[in-house]
Parts: structure tokens; sequence; C-alpha cells
């Protein structure tokens, strides 16, 4: 799936307090700015819930270097030459954290769980297609799928499994509220240890994790507050890493602290302004069209951000270097050109500066996650380029759980945030017509059949060069009709010290750096 459901800026956001002690020996101590909510992955949708249940929960799939797909809590799998019949073997002796097995009844339990439309998966459109999970003993299952999907070994397989003999107690209706997302249990490397939400989360070593010992004993996360004191604390070794740290963090620590490692990876996520196009205004492409010209993106990527991002028109992020067109249609910064084209549109400004047209306002609120400097930056920005051009933006910034809950219930009009989060094009549940929230991720309302049909063929087809061609008629397309306002790529960074053992050589960005973190290892102070 792809992480973050549809918001990044849950990473930059959520603020708390961290201490300034040292840290112990056997602790990995990593500062972060956000903390999640809770760690069920049925219901995540910020990067620190990612993060925190990527420590904890496995999938039959996992990651290995480059993004490649290895087998995990899957032994081996098979598929019929038809690719609509899949037989997994899974690996045997495995233990959930409290000391019970692990076998294929958590597999189907886990996807009846996440099928069962009283759950209220966000994602369950993305596997419409898997009609049937069916146990074949204790470490053997099969998957009948209604048609071939290019992603199923990635993302189908590489799935969170949930302990059956835990959640299986609780009806779908209340999966939501059960206890499980504030104290999880898994088959991973670590579990959860304490947790002082927006202040502090630990987690130690699972002891019965099948694959081995991790080879860190603890991992301290520390919710710091103010940017200054995250970069003072990774400077003054009073932490290990910061992880995903702003342009300004980076070049500071960069100039500042020669005796740190730091990281420095393009970003699979995407920053843009988000419109609900069932509002007046909004709904008009010219709208938006003029929109895209008014917004000076220039001024972010070159002045807040240093020049430490780039601008983009297309759904898939510069980091997937295959898959990036760049040959779409883009928007300039160009007031003049915006202007003339409300003009023809019929939006003409009114004594108050703002443009009407049949009565209609183009005054909009536009929404973000407080606490973030930057961001909140960036919305002043766009905001004044708006006002030159006729059309009021009202920036309102609300508590993290407040902004989700009002983009997921459609209660907005335009939202400063994001998508992204994988290594694979398809984006079927961010722009398909039938991923209309709530059942999918697809919170504007977009509505394309050209777009709904090259979404379904890179989804089927297993021809790379069909894909390919699928995925860039959905950038053409989205270029021109603009599902969103495309705003910019940054890039994931990341600063940690010398007693950091990790592999910077095969480092994947943003929550896939830690792909490998049973490997990572702590030097002598």
């Amino acid at each position: 799936m792809k992480k973050l459901a549809s918001l990044v800026f849950g990473l930059f956001f959520l603020l708390g307090m961290a201490g300034s002690e040292k840290h112990q020996p056997n602790t990995l101590v990593v500062i972060e700015g956000a903390d999640a909510g809770q760690m069920n992955p049925l219901f995540a949708n910020s990067a620190p819930e990612f993060l925190y249940f990527g420590l904890i929960l496995e999938s039959l799939s996992g990651t290995g270097p480059n993004f490649s797909v290895i087998p995990w809590l899957a032994r081996s799998w098979t598929h019929t030459p038809d690719g609509l019949h899949w037989t997994v073997n899974l690996e045997r002796g495995v233990r959930w954290s409290d000391g019970m097995p692990f076998d294929s009844k958590d597999v189907v339990f886990t996807w009846k769980t996440m099928q069962d439309p009283k759950v209220g998966f966000p994602y369950a459109g993305q596997f419409a297609y898997i009609k049937k999970v069916m146990p074949l003993g204790p470490y053997r299952l099969r998957f009948d799928l209604a048609q071939t999907n290019a992603l199923f070994e990635s993302l189908a397989l590489g799935s969170p499994i949930l302990p059956e003999h835990i959640l299986g107690k609780i009806p779908p209706e209340r999966q939501r509220t059960s206890t499980f997302g504030q104290h999880p249990i898994g088959t991973g490397p670590y579990q959860l240890a304490s947790w002082q939400h927006d202040s502090e989360a630990v987690f130690v070593r699972n002891p019965h994790w099948w694959h081995g010992t991790a080879k860190i004993p603890r991992i301290d996360f520390r919710i710091i507050l103010d940017d200054q004191a995250r970069v003072e604390a990774i400077e003054n070794s009073s932490a290990d890493l910061y992880d995903s740290m702003s342009a300004i963090d980076y070049e500071e620590i960069k100039h500042d602290a020669p005796h740190l490692h730091l990281l420095h990876l393009p970003d699979l996520f995407s920053i843009f302004v988000e419109p609900n196009l069932r509002r007046p205004g909004l709904s008009d492409l010219q709208v938006r069209r003029a929109m895209m010209y008014a917004w000076d993106r220039e001024a972010i990527t070159n002045g807040l951000l240093h020049g430490d991002a780039q601008e983009v028109n297309s759904i898939e992020p510069r980091a997937l270097t295959h898959w990036y067109d760049p040959h779409v249609q883009g928007y300039p910064y160009d007031p003049r050109r915006a202007a003339t084209i409300l003009d023809a549109a019929g939006w003409r400004v009114g004594s108050d500066g703002v443009r009407r047209k049949n009565g209609v306002p183009l005054s909009f609120e536009m929404l973000l996650p407080a606490g973030q400097i930057l961001a909140a930056e960036a919305a002043a920005e766009f905001q004044a380029d708006m006002q030159a051009v006729g059309i009021a933006v009202a920036v309102k910034q609300l508590d993290y759980s407040t902004f989700i809950q009002r983009l997921n219930t459609l209660n907005f009009e335009l939202a400063y945030t994001g998508w992204g989060g994988s290594s694979d094009p398809d984006e079927f549940t961010f722009l398909d017509s039938s991923q209309l929230a709530p059942i999918g991720n697809n919170l504007t309302g977009y509505k394309n059949p050209i777009v709904d049909r090259a979404l379904r063929l890179g989804l089927t087809t297993l021809d790379p060069a069909k894909r390919r061609l699928a995925y860039n008629r959905v950038q053409e397309v989205t270029a021109q009709t603009l599902p969103v306002l495309w705003g910019y790529d940054e890039f994931y960074r990341a600063a940690y010290s010398s007693r950091l053992q990790l592999h910077p050589e095969s480092a994947l960005p943003d929550l896939s750096l830690w792909y490998d973190v049973y490997d990572w290892s702590l030097s002598p102070s």
C-alpha cells in the first residue's frame, strides 16, 4: 500500500517533548518530530504509525536491497500459469511476542478482516481482486484471484499479518476501537516496552523472534517539540539518529557537525495541495489550472527549502526514475496567465478583490496540521499567491488527528498534504473512481475514465513495457486534469552518529530505511 494513506505531513507535525539525558550503551536513541496515534495497521494513516508497527508486525513477503521483494513469514510461493492461484508455504516455528504460535489461521483471519466492510480498512479496494484465502494446512494456504495483479507479491503478500488469537475475539465493527493499537503484539524483531504519547516510545527485542536476535537490544524514540532542540540532540550526541529532517536542519548539521554521518536520498513522497473537487469553484478545471500557474513553487523549492526540493507536475515522484515522466504538461509560475484563464472562464474580480461567477466566490479554507514552521510558511506563500489573482484562501492549522478526520470525512476544501511511499507507480486507491472515500483514498472525488482504464491495465498486466505505457498515460492525463495541485518532491534526510552502524550503501528512503533495522548495531561509545 502507499504508506501514509493519503497524508505524509503526519511525519512532520505531531509534536511533543523529549528528555535530554544521555542514552544507555545498548539503546539506540532516535529523534522524531511526530508520534504515532496507534499501531494497528488496519487503521494506520501517518508515517510514525507505519514506522512503529513495522518494528513489531511482519508480512509474508519483505523488502530487500533496492526495494526487492524477498520471502519473509512465507518461506516460498508458487502460482498457476494464469497467475490466478497462488500457493504460499509459511515458515515453521514462528511465535508471536506473547509466545503463541503463528500459522495459516492468522493469515486467513488477517485477510478476512481487511476485506470485511464492517472493519473499515481504507485500503480494502486495492485488494478487491483477491477472491478467497483458504488454509491448506497449518503452514500452507492458497490465494485465489479474480484477475492477475502486478503487485500481489509486494503489496498483498507484503501486508502485515495480525494475531487471530487476539483480534479474532473482537467483532469487526469494534476493531478500530480495540486496545490492540496501543498494546500490539507481533512476530517482528521488537516489541513495545513503554509509550508516553507525544513524548517517548521504547521498543525492546522480542525474545520469541523466529529470525534470530536483533543486534540492538533497545530502541528509544524521543518526540521533540522544537526544531532546534532536535538539531542539538543529534549534535551533542544525546541521540544517535535524527530521522527525516528538514532541509534547514540538514544544512545546519552539515555545516556545524562534521562528526555526523548524513543520508540524503530521493524521496518517494510528493507534497501538494489537495482540492475537494466536489466544492463549487474547485470543480472547475480552469480554476485549478489557474491556481497552478499562480502558485510560485520555485519560491518554496529554492527559497524556503534552499534548493533542496524539486518541482513536479506528475503523480509519480522523481525518485521513481524508471517510471517518472518529465515530459508531461508543466505549470511554470505565470500569474498573468492565471488571471487570463480565470477571466476567460467567467470568474470576475469583485469589489473585495475576490473573483465570483454566478454568485459563487473563489474563497476557500485550506487545512494543514499544526506545528511545523516550514509547512506553515509554504501555506502562507500559497495564500499570498492566490490572493494576487483574486482567489481567497484562509489557512487553518489543526491538530493532526482532527486534520485526518476532516479529510477522511471529506469535510475540507483544500488541504496542504501529500502522498507516496511506494516503490511501485500504482496509484489505484488514490485516483481510481471506484476508490472514492471512505472506500479508498480518493479524497478529492476525482473521476476520469481514461485514468481508470490505465490504472487497471497497470495493475493487471505483468508485462513491464505495457505497465510503463499505462503509467505514462496516467501521468499525461492527470497533469492535464489536475486531481491535485502539484507541488514538489523533497529528499529524505537523516543524520546519525558513528556509534550507529547501519548500511548506507543500501539505505532506502523514508520508512524503508528501517527495512533491515534488526541488522543495525551499536559500537561502544
